[in-house]
This record gives structure tokens, sequence and C-alpha cells, in this order.
């Protein structure tokens, strides 16, 4: 092991709809390079790997490296490593970037998230593409069906009301209203929020399609110490699993068994004991807003079946004893593989005292998750700690 990877420097571009988006998506991502090296405060040059992620199938271009990478004005011959995992490749840049330089592999990691859902032109067929072939595309279900599972039986097991299902997405948009890169707020009307998609699951409590991009410079932390003016986030544990790919093959829709097998994992190497009181921030990958109850769950932070009624304590809000989703979370900002990695994105600024939402003082450690697939079958988590 070469040197710990820290976080030195983060860039995000404010989210709107592929509609009203102005930029491409090089401009998008030239854009989110420009602030994550100018926050770094080093040289474009000075990059000497750039991790570029891509969704296949939702891209107009199957490998985002031939076309993305010359267009950020790298320095010619600059490694270019493409991570195509589904809908994890953003979570997973971060902490690829993390083990080259944890291996002496590299020592300034660019990392580079498009937007993703810019490409097709009826995204909601192609995700509903993404189903699995063998029983559940001819039974004629689709992502929003599938989707649904998850809140009909966490509801189900656990008692939960529709109030309590409703009432961590109005949380999620109360919070959005503070983050300037946000894309739905609580401005959406109710009439929409309340609107039926697949039982339990309402249109509020689903995310937006979003046009942004986020970029990250991951550096080896003895350099960044002698370069940066931010105060290093050290990415002190991650982790990756997967789960079965058939909806049939799942035991219990109600939690994500696997997250709570990656979680020790990850807790393991960064030495968490008590994720509850160990963490002060945390980001949980929520684009359909009651996962963010089940996710809580998983990680440890209460009981199964609790997380509502933390919620409602305000436990979970901003002055709470662990603030989830400051940003909004993914169910009001989604812009396909950028949203994987704004979790991290956004611990890392809380950390570094300068987030862009409301600032959670002394915020020294934090957690972030992203998901994919279209019942969520694969999983990544960084955590990561305020160092010196």
């Amino acid at each position: 092991m070469k040197d710990h990877a820290v976080i030195a420097g983060v860039g995000i571009t404010k989210a709107t709809s592929p509609r009203r988006q102005t930029l491409s998506k090089s401009e998008l991502c030239r854009s989110a390079a420009d602030l994550a090296i100018e926050h770094a405060g080093i040289d474009r040059a000075d990059i000497d790997t750039v991790i570029i992620g891509d969704i296949a199938g939702f891209e107009a271009s199957s490998v985002q490296a031939k076309t993305l990478a010359p267009a950020l004005g790298l320095t010619p011959l600059t490694n270019v490593v493409p991570i195509s995992t589904g809908g994890t490749s953003g979570g997973h840049l971060p902490n690829q970037a993390a083990t080259l330089i944890k291996a002496g592999f590299a020592e300034r990691v660019l990392c580079i998230a498009p937007n993703t859902f810019d490409g097709p032109v009826d995204l909601q067929a192609v995700i509903n593409t993404n189903s699995p072939m063998i029983m559940e595309q001819p039974l004629g279900m689709g992502a929003s069906h599938m989707g649904a599972f998850f809140p009909a039986a966490y509801q189900e097991r656990y008692s939960i009301s529709d109030e309590d299902l409703m009432a961590v997405a109005a949380k999620n948009r109360a919070d959005a209203d503070f983050n300037p890169y946000a894309h739905v707020t609580s401005t959406l009307p109710d009439e929409q929020a309340n609107r039926m998609i697949s039982t339990p699951l309402r249109l509020g409590m689903t995310c937006p399609v979003s046009s942004g991009a986020i970029a990250l410079v991951v550096t080896a932390e003895s350099i960044a110490k002698a370069e940066s003016s931010n105060p290093p986030v050290r990415i002190t544990g991650h982790g990756s699993i997967s789960d079965g790919y058939l909806g049939g093959k799942r035991r219990d829709f109600s939690k994500f068994e696997v997250v709570e097998i990656m979680a020790r994992r990850a807790y393991r190497d960064a030495q968490i004991l008590n994720p509850f009181d160990d963490f002060d921030v945390a980001e949980l990958f929520n684009p359909l807003a009651p996962m963010e109850y089940m996710l809580m769950e998983s990680f440890g932070l209460c009981e199964y079946g609790r997380a509502p009624e933390l919620v409602k304590k305000g436990a979970t809000s901003f002055g709470g004893a662990l603030p989830v989703n400051l940003s909004g979370g993914i169910v009001c900002t989604n812009p396909g593989l950028a949203g994987q990695i704004a979790p991290v994105a956004h611990v890392a600024l809380q950390l570094m005292g300068q987030s862009a939402t409301r600032q959670v003082e002394g915020a020294k450690r934090g957690l972030a998750h992203s998901a994919g697939g279209t019942f969520f079958q694969f999983h990544t988590t960084t955590i990561m700690e305020r160092v010196g």
C-alpha cells in the first residue's frame, strides 16, 4: 500500500431536465472537470489518470471514454479508464480511484460522471427493456412496477402508512430547496406528487429525469496535503455487492439484505462500530423515496422497521442526530451516472465544511451509497473521513 486516497476537489453542475439543458454532454463534463480541478488547487496537467463512467444501453455511445476524454483538455497520453457497471458505475468511480492510488498506480485521478438520460428519446421504454427477460418482461412488468415491489413489501411487513411513505419524499424536497444544484424542490405541486404510479408508489416518491455532470479529483493524501487548501477527505472504506438478477430469486423485498453484508465489510475497513453514532452525515441513493427508510435500516443506522419513526422525530433532518440526504437525494435530482456519484460528492463537501446545501457543523465522518438495476440488485458504498 503506497498511500491513502483522499477527495481533494469536487465539481457539480446545476441539474435540469434534458429538454431545458443548453449544454452538450461533453460541455457538461468539461465544466464539472474544470470546477473539480480548480477546487482541488491543481493544474490540469497534474492529472495522470481519468476514470469515466458509462451505462451501456442508455448512452449514444457504449464507450464514453472515446468521446468524452478528448473534450476534457487533458495532457496527451493521460491514462483513461472506462467503467461500465450499469446503475452503479458512478459509485464505482471514486472507489476505483482509491484502489489505484493505494496500489501506487496513480497519484491524481479525475473521476468523470456524465449525465446519462439525454440520449434516449423514450427513456421509460429503454428502462423497461432492462427488466429480466425470462419471466418479468413477458409478464408485462416495467421499471415502475418493479420499483413498487419495495415500498409495498416494506409497508406490509412493518405496517407503514401511506403518509409515512409520502413524508420522507416531502422531507427530501424540502431539503432540496437548499441545494442550488437540485432539479425538483418543494415547489412540486401536490396534485402531481400524489398521482399514483403503481401502488403504493406515487409520482412524488419517484425521481425525475435530470441532466447534469459531476467530477471528483481523488489524490494521494501526502500530495493533497501539500497542494490543496481544502481539508483532505480520506476514503477509509468502500465496497460493492450484487444480488440475484431475477426478481423471483429475491427472498425479501422489504429490505436490502446484500447491503447489510456490504456495510459490514466496509465498516470493518473504516473501523465503524456504531453507525448511527459514528457518522455525522449520510447520502443514500433513493430514486424511490421509501428506499431511504430501507437503506437506513440495511446500513444499521436503526433497527428494521424503525426508520419512519426516526424521520418523524427529525433525527435525519438538518440539526438532527444524523442528517440523511440533505442534498434532497436522488428522488429530487437524478442525472443518471452523475446521480450515482452525487452522494460521494455531497458527503465530501460536507466533510470539507463547504457544503452547497446546509452545512452540518463539525461533520467529520460520512456515508455514501449508490444502487442500480431494475430490482436494485447492485450496490456500492464509500465511507469518508476528514483528516488533519
